[in-house]
């Protein structure tokens, strides 16, 4: 079975500091996984500018180059997008995911495509965004159920905004109090702490069935990193907000599953880890080994029962 090598070699290629070597496996199928999980701009970084790529054949390093060049461009303009608009925006507002990420946990701007432009905003500054939102040229183009997100769009790119943690949900759960000012993006933009950032990250893996891009996984690589460097408080801090939000199910199999694509931080995924009873764990657990089997490199295919299950009823 090729699979644990392909692992291996995303492993290598996700190592920041460009010092694994690249194991031997089935580069057609590497670039295939690469491109599809997020990861073939970090990759073909790596294989230019460090010693990874000495051993790499040229055809494969020319088949992940136009990648990292598209995203270098895609993430200038989207970058430049979300700073007009939020240049106008009055309230506070809260940048997630790449966006909040390109620049905080990658060392270069192109290691991370931006993709979606997501935000958080308090419930009742709904109105004061979308003034500041419109005189940006962003139109409403959508409303969740409940009014808890919602949706602009200037005709070439899209913002999704949500109210907490969980899309659906409205409970801001003090996110506006830890976060952290992000000025280059605007003058009321912030990002959220590690770990809210950590719990937006498994929020968005447990809507997927865990069945997550590896991307996704590498973002929660470094945001356990973040979290336990802070310290034991700090960590159980973040279990006892999962617990409020309904997320404690999620956090346990997203814990379990980043300790598995990435073991170097298995002891931070340990600590981060909720205690669940006994059938909890076992539903959990199950969901775990369906997102840990090797064919999902090739195919990611959530489930919506899963993401119920892991999604806990909550309010």
């Amino acid at each position: 079975m090729p699979h644990p090598a392909l692992l291996d070699a995303v492993r290598a290629l996700a190592d920041f500091s460009g010092r694994t070597p690249l194991p031997d496996c089935d580069l057609a199928e590497l670039a295939e996984v690469l491109d599809a999980h997020g990861l073939a701009p970090l990759a073909s970084w790596q294989l230019e500018q460090r010693r990874a790529g000495l051993r790499v054949p040229m055809w494969f390093r020319e088949k992940l180059l136009p990648l990292y060049q598209g995203v270098v461009n895609d993430n200038v303009f989207r970058m430049m997008t979300l700073k007009g608009l939020l240049r106008g925006v009055s309230c506070p507002a809260l940048v997630l995911d790449g966006a909040a990420y390109v620049d905080w946990l990658y060392p270069h701007l192109a290691w991370r495509p931006v993709g979606e432009l997501r935000l958080a905003v308090r419930g009742e500054d709904g109105g004061r965004f979308a003034e500041g939102a419109q005189a940006a040229g962003f139109e409403p183009t959508a409303q969740g159920p409940g009014g808890h997100t919602a949706t602009f769009s200037d005709g070439r790119l899209s913002v999704r905004l949500q109210e907490g943690l969980v899309p659906d949900r409205g409970e801001a759960l003090g996110l506006f109090e830890r976060a952290e000012p992000y000025r280059v993006a605007g003058p009321t933009a912030a990002r959220p702490s590690p770990g809210d950032a950590l719990l937006f990250s498994v929020a968005d893996a447990a809507g997927m069935g865990l069945q997550a891009p590896l991307l996704l996984w590498l973002d929660l690589r470094e945001l356990v990193l973040r979290v336990t460097e802070a310290g034991s408080e700090e960590a159980g801090a973040v279990v006892a907000r999962a617990a409020t939000a309904g997320l404690s199910r999620a956090l346990h199999g997203a814990m379990a599953l980043t300790a598995h694509f990435f073991p170097a931080v298995a002891a931070g995924c340990r600590a981060l880890t909720p205690a669940l009873g006994a059938t909890e764990a076992l539903a959990v657990d199950a969901v775990v080994d369906a997102a840990r089997d090797p064919a999902r490199l090739r195919r990611l295919r959530g489930t919506e029962e899963a993401a119920r299950l892991l999604l806990e009823p909550h309010g």
